[in-house]
């Protein structure tokens, strides 16, 4: 009986020794998510959104893109249980009209988000951009990455935003990627590559400076076992070497996928993250990185795979939110 007390004793001790460790922590949410054609229903005569005015035959009205913008809102409040994400990478935003209406006019204004947003030369003017929460992370410096003209083969495609800033006490290098499509036999898929290791190279030099909290986030258009992102991220194990990046993806072929075109499920949507960013993530509350509730999923009993519930299908206006389901990963961090 005295023994039993005692170690009763020693727990309650450790316990109190860990207290002031556990006040201080802080779990953030980081989202990525491909808004489907995230469009502001009016024309632009400098790119071609003529597809997502009101009078194209798509019928894209002001109505049509609040509801849009309300249910994108309503996914990352439902993502996060309450605590807003922190930051929230982006694809298919077409400027900052949509931003700001994300921002300041829906749900997520409690929030109080800002946004950092280049546009790109893609001929339907859609970009990526991120939103962050302005208490919790603090931006340093961003800029957008062009690809290499000379690599383009037919169209000029989405530039890299790069984000550098402190998340609580971390010092964070964000990169957001959309990959080119696979459009057209997939002519795009030596681009993808290269732009994967232009992404990588410039990961490495900050790793290799001393700045060691590496995020890596879009939709690649590739999945995580595919040549293009193992050989472009340099993700494969062999010998002594240790990965810079670690693709938090890469364990659901077969098992799940964030996207779905002609009936197979793909991992088009990824995280990378560097080993140190690694060891911070919250596992003890995520089984997957991939956000599935039932408004996300198209509801049909003929299907015999998960598909979103997107906008459009097609031509065919559905409502829902997105063709791409978001993915996302939370880490613990230190309050300020």
């Amino acid at each position: 009986m005295k023994s039993g007390v005692t170690l009763t004793k020693c727990y309650i001790i450790l316990l109190f020794m860990m207290l002031p460790q556990i006040l201080k922590s802080q779990v953030e949410t980081i989202v990525f998510h491909n808004c489907e054609n995230f469009f502001y229903p009016t024309n632009d005569p400098l790119t071609n959104d003529d597809n997502f005015t009101p009078e194209a035959p798509r019928h894209w009205t002001m109505e049509r893109f609040n509801l849009k913008k309300d249910l994108i809102a309503k996914t990352y409040i439902d993502l996060s249980k309450g605590n807003l994400p922190a930051i929230i990478g982006l694809c298919e935003i077409e400027n900052n009209q949509v931003l700001e209406a994300l921002c300041y006019d829906s749900p997520l204004r409690k929030g109080k988000y800002k946004y950092i947003h280049y546009d790109s030369k893609d001929i339907r003017g859609i970009d990526v951009a991120m939103i962050y929460r302005e208490d919790r992370f603090k931006v340093i410096k961003h800029q957008s990455i062009s690809v290499d003209s000379n690599l383009v083969i037919d169209e000029p495609t989405r530039d890299v935003l790069y984000v550098n800033g402190i998340l609580d006490k971390i010092n964070l290098h964000i990169f957001i990627i959309h990959a080119p499509s696979r459009r057209n036999n997939n002519k795009n898929k030596g681009l993808r590559k290269s732009i994967f290791e232009l992404v990588y190279k410039k990961a490495k030099e900050i790793y290799n400076s001393g700045e060691r909290n590496i995020i890596v986030m879009g939709d690649f258009n590739d999945n995580p076992w595919d040549k293009s992102v193992v050989e472009g991220f340099k993700t494969a194990k062999y010998g002594n070497y240790v990965p810079l990046l670690n693709n938090l993806m890469r364990n659901d072929k077969g098992k799940r996928g964030s996207y779905a075109y002609l009936g197979e499920v793909l991992n088009f949507d990824q995280v990378l993250v560097s080993n140190e960013v690694l060891q911070k993530i919250d596992t003890l509350t995520t089984s997957s990185h991939i956000f599935t509730p039932n408004y996300l999923i198209e509801q049909n009993p003929k299907n015999n795979i998960t598909i979103p519930f997107s906008t459009y299908k097609g031509m065919r206006y559905q409502g829902g939110v997105s063709d791409h389901l978001p993915v996302f990963f939370r880490i613990v961090t230190t309050k300020k």
